[in-house]
């Protein structure tokens, strides 16, 4: 076992996360939260849906515009036209969430009713079967717009419906066959149908993916199989990049060989489904992979965003922290002690769980996004209620 030690930051000052029922609360309080606005909100990504974003038709006009209302101190989306959205990508981040504690029936009616509206999300046409985001997207090393599906939206989406069984047998037969058409090359799974960029999160979470599809639902034998080898290569591929001192960049190449939080986290917690569904063996490489992950993007129970660099705060970073951490104590990498102070020490700052000050005046907007801060924050905490004591 690992061994990471930290000082306790109680949620509240008379309220320390000590047990499961503590976490169960702030799940309960969260889910209230998020579904009084029918988990519709901002989104880190939303610049481009405004009446602004048709007149960028330029790829620096659109990553400018696209920053400039990610990174305003000030919300700049009532002004620019920016309505609030609701993503399949968040609901269906949610479904799962819930489907965790589905023995209750609440929990268990919330993720059938999260999971039905991801399943009505699910493509049909030419790409029939995945999923999308609900705006274009603008990065330094791709832009795909909201037609076209990616393997991130598809993967949170699929898990979602097939965690809250509410993905039926064809429906999910099309996932898997849309998966390998358009989102495998022959070699790895690929961000999007045009991209031929090794991602290595993406390519990861394609590769557990198809082999929960293989593993786990009623395919033909044929394409059951057909997934898993694309599983088994597509692992194979990310394992070969992982550098020495046990880190995953973004991608190989310029421009991608930075080493950030919540990318790892996905790294790593793909990795293990994928090779458990599998049977193969990636303990050493885990090994490695959750010691960088813990010496290098935490200072102390803070998240850092980059590997080394000083903290910095981001909601999809910070959850996927307490995630990582419910993660690796039930793995056996730390203890749950650790994951308690995580999820102490970025509490604070969610405007759903009513623990803190939240955000007023730095880019609130970032916090209350449901893909972005709710949904996956959910998803942690009920994470962390199955490996915590009664």
């Amino acid at each position: 076992m690992l061994s990471r030690t930290a000082p306790a930051v109680p949620v509240a000052p008379d309220r320390p996360v000590r047990s499961a029922a503590d976490v169960l609360v702030l799940a309960d309080r969260l889910f209230q939260w998020a579904n009084a606005r029918a988990w519709a909100g901002p989104d880190p990504y939303d610049g481009l849906t405004g009446p602004l974003g048709r007149l960028a038709v330029h790829r620096v006009l659109r990553q400018a515009l696209l920053q400039a209302v990610k990174r305003s101190p000030a919300d700049l989306r009532p002004a620019l036209g920016i309505r609030p959205l609701r993503t399949a990508t968040a609901t269906g981040c949610a479904a799962g969430a819930c489907a965790r504690l589905s023995a209750s029936p609440v929990w268990r009616e919330r993720a059938l009713r999260l999971g039905r509206w991801t399943a009505a999300e699910q493509l049909s046409g030419r790409y029939a079967g995945l999923w999308r985001y609900e705006f274009d997207v603008q990065t330094r090393w791709s832009y795909y717009p909201a037609s076209v599906p990616n393997l991130v939206a598809t993967t949170f989406c699929a898990d979602g419906c097939l965690d809250s069984g509410t993905l039926g047998d064809e429906a999910a037969g099309t996932l898997a066959r849309g998966l390998l058409a358009h989102l495998h090359n022959g070699e790895f799974f690929t961000y999007t149908p045009t991209s031929g960029v090794l991602v290595h999160n993406a390519n990861l979470m394609g590769a557990a993916l198809a082999a929960r599809l293989a593993r786990t639902t009623p395919l033909p034998a044929a394409l059951a199989d057909r997934l898993a080898d694309a599983a088994r290569r597509a692992v194979e591929v990310s394992l070969a990049g992982q550098r020495p001192d046990g880190s995953w960049p973004y991608g190989p190449g310029p421009g991608l060989d930075w080493v950030d939080g919540f990318h790892t986290g996905y790294v790593l917690l793909r990795l293990d489904q994928a090779a458990t569904l599998l049977g193969m063996d990636v303990r050493a490489p885990l090994e490695r992979g959750v010691d960088h992950y813990l010496r290098h993007l935490f200072d102390g129970p803070l998240p850092r965003y980059f590997a080394g660099a000083r903290t910095r705060r981001d909601p999809n970073n910070d959850a996927t922290a307490v995630r990582m951490a419910a993660w690796a104590a039930e793995r056996g990498f730390t203890g749950t002690g650790f994951a308690r102070e995580v999820l102490a020490a970025v509490a604070g700052r969610y405007p759903g769980l009513g623990t803190g000050t939240g955000t007023s005046g730095r880019n609130s907007a970032l916090w209350e996004s449901p893909r972005w801060s709710a949904a996956p924050l959910l998803d942690a905490l009920t994470a962390l209620h199955t490996v915590l004591p009664e």
